[in-house]
């Protein structure tokens, strides 16, 4: 057995114990942000890799963190971690372990329908291109407007598929730009201070072109084919990846599938030994399968069971129920925290205080709030809504963002809840074409469903038909999800969702509803983003001034 090499980081003294050498202090000082100090960061100088595996030995060593890096990783090179990830992750099955390394990923040219499905997981970031700030008019370097085409298409319905898309972005381009027109006409330029001179001042222009931009976008949104292509960013634990990976692995669309394994393979060349139980037939595959062949079940009892179609879809918004019914029950909660008594002895004593007492700690718990971001503790968190919502895709795309929720399910897409033309559509000239849109999707639709393409038939829908979905949230939630996405450069249908979700809370928990003192029931402004651009602007402008 070859005899093993001396690490020149570190070495051992008498006792055992270790001790840096001069070069693992000069090492250090690269590698960690305080080579000392009870709190440190590796720095950009260190392999996330090597980072993951010495955090990964924390559990079975003593010594310092530091110390474990330059004794089993720094002399031996990326192998060296390599192998003690795949002993740990994959020989003893530690998830712990996929927790301590992130990879960013990118998918290109998805569908917004693929988009919602990688999203799903509520343990990663992501980010996406917005239909609020971009025209998706623009053509490809083949000429070709950006959607996807499934490809178990057959010829004639491939060739209806792809002309009944053309003509859609078609109108979605004549419509977008003359509502841009429209509402630049109607809210006028704003001058350009100091105009002519080396201090000439376009700030505020170019915040009234990003807003008259976004405001005919939002009008104009409903339109896009959920087909319409995008690109997601993902930063995700390993662990997490590989949960969103075999998700995608277990969707019936062909896109959903290859876009999995896609992720797989792309990720595995950055942390392979984190993800080797990805695709493994005893791991990975049999959760897949298992995913399968539940859902088939499922349906299979669905048609068996239940009525074809619904005829409940008049109610957009509707507090299915609450967890709890008094919000007064809570003071026992609120106490929790600060005082020395069990649950159960909260609960007596508070049972015997006068209603005044109740709402005074009631209202002392909600506190000062300043701003929206000022939110109440955790204790109101055991208090949970089911929400269900009737709305058009677009609007549920921007709320399942908020992944702090629990039971985040939707049905699959149709054209037969309909869609709501927008006020400024019809002010600016374009109901006509609007709906010249929608028909073309939904004869579209109906071709493919004809054709036993009911996944696939979700691509010929558009982003303003109405989808149905539902989720449960507690309270502390709902002062964020509210408080946030009624603000007045959201987006002109969420902002109504949830302000009608404010109002159906408020009257089952007038109090919680009190608080939430930032929510925003004012209608619309003529210029949504106007705000939101000008203070964009402003940074940058400060920016540049620092430079």
């Amino acid at each position: 057995m070859a005899e093993k090499t001396q690490n020149p980081y570190i070495s051992k003294n008498a006792d055992g114990r270790l001790i840096v050498t001069p070069e693992g202090e000069t090492l250090l000082a690269k590698a960690v942000t305080d080579t000392k100090g009870p709190v440190y960061a590796f720095t950009n100088k260190v392999s996330p890799l090597f980072a993951a595996a010495a955090m990964a030995r924390l559990s079975r060593r003593g010594s310092d963190l530091r110390e474990i890096y330059l004794d089993e990783f720094a002399a031996v090179g990326e192998d060296g971690a390599e192998g003690l990830i795949d002993r740990v992750v994959t020989g003893y099955g530690d998830d712990s372990v996929q927790q301590l390394i992130t990879v960013a990923a990118v998918v290109e040219g998805a569908s917004n329908l693929l988009t919602k499905k990688i999203e799903r997981s509520r343990l990663a970031s992501y980010l996406e291109q917005s239909t609020r700030y971009i025209y998706y008019d623009e053509k490809d370097e083949k000429g070709a407007y950006k959607y996807f085409t499934p490809a178990n298409l057959p010829g004639e319905l491939g060739t209806h598929y792809r002309g009944s898309l053309d003509k859609i972005f078609t109108l979605y381009s004549e419509i977008v730009r003359g509502v841009t027109e429209h509402v630049q006409k109607k809210n006028p330029a704003p001058p350009i201070k100091n105009e002519g001179t080396a201090n000439a001042d376009r700030t505020e222009l170019i915040a009234w072109r990003g807003a008259t931009r976004a405001q005919a976008c939002d009008a104009a949104r409903p339109l896009l084919p959920v087909a319409t292509k995008s690109t997601v960013g993902i930063v995700a634990s390993s662990q997490a990846l590989e949960a969103m990976v075999r998700r995608l692995l277990a969707e019936p669309l062909e896109e959903a599938q290859s876009t999995g394994r896609l992720l797989l393979r792309e990720s595995r060349k950055v942390i392979g030994a984190f993800l080797k139980r990805a695709d493994l037939p005893e791991r990975g595959l049999a959760w897949v399968l298992y995913m399968r062949e539940t859902k088939d079940k499922m349906k299979q009892l669905v048609k068996k069971y239940l009525p074809g179609e619904s005829e409940d879809f008049t109610q957009q918004v509707r507090l299915v129920d609450h967890s709890i019914k008094d919000e007064l029950d809570l003071v026992p909660d609120m106490l929790f925290e600060v005082s020395e008594l069990s649950e159960a002895e909260l609960r007596k004593a508070v049972a015997a205080m006068p209603l005044e007492q109740k709402e005074q700690i009631f209202a002392a718990y909600m506190g000062e709030r300043m701003n929206r971001r000022h939110k109440p503790g955790r204790a109101i968190e055991k208090l949970h809504y089911e929400w269900e919502i009737l709305a058009d895709y677009g609007t549920f795309r921007d709320l399942q963002r908020h992944r702090i929720v629990d039971a985040w399910e939707w049905q699959n897409l149709t054209v037969k809840y309909g869609y709501d033309v927008p006020e400024l559509i019809i002010e600016a000239g374009f109901e006509k074409q609007f709906r010249e849109t929608f028909a073309e999707s939904e004869k579209l639709w109906k071709e493919m469903i004809a054709a036993g393409l009911e996944e696939e038939a979700q691509y010929a829908t558009l982003l303003g038909h109405k989808l149905r979905y539902r989720f449960v949230m507690n309270a502390r939630e709902a002062f964020h999800l509210l408080e946030l996405r009624t603000s007045p450069q959201g987006h002109p249908g969420y902002r109504k969702i949830c302000q009608e979700m404010h109002r159906q809370l408020s009257e089952v928990h007038p109090r919680l509803g009190a608080a939430m003192k930032f929510v925003n029931q004012n209608g619309d402004p003529a210029l949504t983003r106007l705000d939101a651009e000008r203070a964009t602007q402003l940074k940058l402008k400060l920016l540049e001034e620092k430079e």
